[in-house]
């Protein structure tokens, strides 16, 4: 082996290492969820129901409720999308906190 092709594999070897060292050492941003402590906000999510019909639940932070919401079914085409509330639930009545 010559001394070139030895200095060529030492510093790939060098580089791959520097690479480990680099990945190893990396850590992503933190991703923070919404606070619970701010009064006032909402998460809105929804979800599918049935086959063609959606629900929509509404979480309320202040209160600790979940509203459930969904749209009427079946509607004729071209009428409107209507929302009608199904039931609300008290979180800390339901899981005790």
């Amino acid at each position: 082996m010559t001394k070139r092709i030895a200095i060529i594999l030492l510093v790939g070897l060098n580089l791959f290492l520097l690479a480990v060292l680099m990945l190893g050492s990396y850590t992503p941003p933190q991703a923070l969820a919404q606070a619970l402590a701010r009064s006032g906000e909402y998460i809105l999510v929804c979800a599918r129901a049935e086959q063609s019909n959606d629900a929509i639940y509404l979480l309320d932070l202040r209160t600790r409720q979940l509203h459930a919401f969904r749209s009427t079914f079946p509607r004729a085409a071209g009428d409107p999308i209507r929302v009608t509330h199904l039931h609300t639930r008290d979180l800390v009545r339901d899981f005790g906190g």
